[in-house]
């Protein structure tokens, strides 16, 4: 149904074009195949250097995605586990973990977004130490935390409703707050003052340049300068996708729309990856844009689109120092991508209903990481879903604080085994 949609797309662009010479027809075609590419992700490894933002070229990841069972145990990726629980008490009760972070010194940081509305901070072993911040109107508190970073031993929380990035050092001790009169959705601290926000397919009228809004924007606090890239056009509208978890995490960046994952550093954001998957699947997912940018979408036919699963999604990226690990979903099927950039390996684990990783090691918990350091993943046991004859090596009742897994994966895969 998509597939001719595009094909009339295509027709009628290039019947209206003014050109009439064979060389200028083809040329214009051209142009507007490379306009569709674009807006499937397809080029987004070949960009240039844009207002100082997007340059370079990138890897290749080929993502065979087949849609039959092909379940993977945890001991051929993982070497050993160590749970982490998490301390209960009246001052750091956590209603839910929206993110995860460690600091240098190995500590953990707690983001509860909705429930406590705080960012608490647990040492290694899950003691608790301190509040970061607290929710308030004073110069020196936050009203919505809308998403937290680290760098450095400074802890920072970006308020969506305020405006403002606060400033935090670990033990709580607030430093100062910078203003930032953009909506977004997730930021890093990419450098000394220096941030990197993720505005998602939300216009930033403001930003609005040649029919295009910035995905992504740069912001010097030191300076007040901001350098807006990585353009969606303006008819795309923010409802009509599903968007990914933690778009912007240790400094790599995923856009619901491209099939590229990118690193951003102080300057720029380079190509790293681009995720190559069947032409037929890149075929529905230019349809279902297309389609988008002409028609209504509700945020129902989001759901009905991401249900039908007829392209892939990518709900979340993580970088161990040595693989990278893809969470996908498509046609109702999950997937576990697992990258080795050393040796190039990709292997891939299905399942229909079911998680793609069988825990084998215990069993005591999904894979389903939210955190990585090193080579370590983190995952999270919720304590009221355990059942009573729970494996686990320590003792946590049903009220209390989540309990951290933390994962050691394998360096490598061969034959069918990590080693």
């Amino acid at each position: 149904m998509r597939k001719p949609f595009l094909l009339v797309i295509m027709l009628l662009s290039f019947i209206a074009c003014k050109d009439t010479t064979k060389d200028s027809m083809m040329k214009s075609l051209s142009r507007l195949l490379l306009l569709l590419c674009l807006l499937g992700g397809m080029t987004a490894c070949t960009q240039r250097k844009e207002k100082g933002v997007v340059k370079g070229t990138c890897e290749i990841i080929e993502l065979p995605l087949r849609q039959e069972e092909n379940r993977m145990l945890l001991s051929a990726i993982a070497d050993s586990l160590h749970y982490i629980p998490l301390e209960t008490s009246d001052s750091c009760l956590i209603g839910s973990i929206d993110k995860l972070l460690r600091t240098d010194e190995g500590h953990f940081i707690v983001v509860d977004k909705e429930v406590a509305s705080s960012v608490f901070l647990f040492d290694s072993e899950g003691n608790f130490l301190n509040r970061i911040g607290a929710r308030g109107q004073s110069e020196s508190e936050y009203v919505m935390i809308e998403d937290v970073a680290y760098r450095d031993g400074a802890v920072f929380v970006w308020d969506g409703i305020r405006k403002k990035v606060m400033k935090y050092l670990e033990n709580g001790t607030f430093v100062e707050s910078y203003k930032f009169d953009y909506t977004a959705y997730s930021f890093e601290c990419i450098g000394e003052n220096l941030f990197a926000f993720c505005c998602d397919y939300t216009p930033n009228r403001s930003l609005f340049t040649d029919g295009r809004y910035p995905n992504l924007i740069l912001f010097d606090a030191s300076t007040g300068e901001v350098t807006p890239g990585l353009y969606f056009d303006e008819k795309t509208n923010s409802v009509a996708y599903m968007s990914v978890l933690n778009n912007l995490y240790n400094g790599n960046l995923t856009l619901p729309l491209n099939d590229t994952i990118y690193t951003v550093n102080s300057g720029e954001a380079l190509p790293k990856y681009l995720l190559k998957y069947d032409e037929e699947y890149l075929s529905n997912k230019n349809a279902y844009i297309a389609e988008s940018q002409m028609e209504k979408i509700t945020a129902d036919d989001a759901l009905k689109a991401s249900a039908d699963g007829k392209f892939p999604q990518l709900l979340s990226y993580f970088e161990c120092d040595s693989l990278s690990l893809l969470f996908m979903r498509m046609g109702g099927y999950l997937y576990y991508g697992f990258y080795y950039p050393d040796s190039g390996v990709y292997k891939e684990a299905s399942s229909a209903g079911k998680y793609p990783i069988i825990n084998d090691l215990d069993g005591s918990f999904l894979f389903s990481p939210r955190c990585v350091d090193g080579n370590k993943v983190y995952s999270l046991i919720e304590p009221s879903a355990l059942p009573d004859d729970n494996k686990l090596p320590v003792h946590v009742e049903t009220e209390d604080n989540p309990v951290l897994v933390e994962i050691y994966m394998k360096c490598r895969y061969e034959n069918g085994r990590g080693l």
